[in-house]
């Protein structure tokens, strides 16, 4: 009797083997089965470039205004930085900042390696439609490079009409960050073109909520350099400042990692565009 106790028990250990091995192999197979959200009835918003060029963003969403700061390197700490020429920051001065890649256990890179693709830049292009306001990065190797990046008025009332009276915000509906490296802009009008970023910190990681967001007034004939991680999305313009041209400088990887506020939190970031 003791004996068939001792087989059954060890049927019982071999079957529970055999089935966190099968649910190990379908991690490894199927990794993204096992990605959660912190509500199970919901799936994350997929940033494909049909939804980030015309998203379907659920109806009456919550606006949460965030209010305008000046952009200072002191109130900029732990996000970034303000420069004040295209070339201040890169690489090949040692100021332009890559991550290493990532390693999968606990040997460490070799020295010099892990960072060597350096950046890649080029024009990034906003413009107005209406209400809609759109973003261009002809920096990244990518289909995947033209934004909705905001509205002038709340999704359930935007309008195309391009007679619609100039916008005083913007209604921010995602941002995102990259885990590669920095990112900066700097406007390429001759006098410069005073432009609105919305910021989050890195430290928030994938936790982050709109409360974490600031809003900052980058000043005429500056530009913003951000530190890897940095939440962020595009540039943001008045109306009489469009069509508008920036050089971005980036991290040549380009991972991107993105949030939608309407999608994950039903909400809306309300962002003035000047004081």
């Amino acid at each position: 009797q003791q004996f068939q106790s001792t087989m059954i028990a060890l049927r019982g250990v071999r079957g529970l083997v055999r089935l966190c091995s099968g649910v190990t192999r379908g991690w490894k197979a199927h990794p993204r089965a096992f990605i959660h959200s912190a509500d199970p009835t919901t799936s994350a918003f997929v940033f494909s470039s049909d939804n980030f060029r015309k998203p379907d963003l659920p109806k009456r969403l919550k606006v949460l205004d965030v209010s305008l700061e000046p952009a200072t390197d002191d109130s900029l700490k732990g996000l970034g930085r303000l420069i004040y020429s295209s070339d201040e920051m890169t690489v090949e001065k040692g100021n332009f900042e890559i991550v290493p890649w990532p390693v999968q256990g606990w040997r460490p890179l070799d020295p010099e390696t892990g960072d060597e693709a350096g950046t890649t830049e080029g024009n990034f292009d906003v413009h107005w439609e209406g209400d809609f306001f759109y973003g261009t990065n002809l920096a990244v190797a990518t289909n995947n490079n033209v934004y909705l990046d905001g509205l002038g008025a709340h999704p359930d009332v935007a309008s195309r009409d391009a007679t619609s009276a100039a916008k005083g915000s913007i209604y921010l509906w995602m941002s995102d960050y990259h885990p590669d490296g920095a990112q900066l802009f700097f406007p390429l009008a001759s006098e410069g073109t005073p432009f609105v970023v919305c910021l989050g910190p890195a430290s928030k990681g994938d936790e982050i909520k709109p409360s974490d967001m600031r809003a900052f007034l980058i000043p005429q004939g500056a530009g913003v350099y951000l530190e890897p991680g940095t939440w962020h999305n595009g540039v943001y313009a008045l109306p009489q400042h469009c069509p508008a041209r920036f050089l971005t400088r980036q991290g040549k990887v380009h991972a991107r990692v993105s949030c939608s506020w309407a999608a994950e939190f039903n909400t809306v970031l309300r962002v003035p565009l000047s004081f």
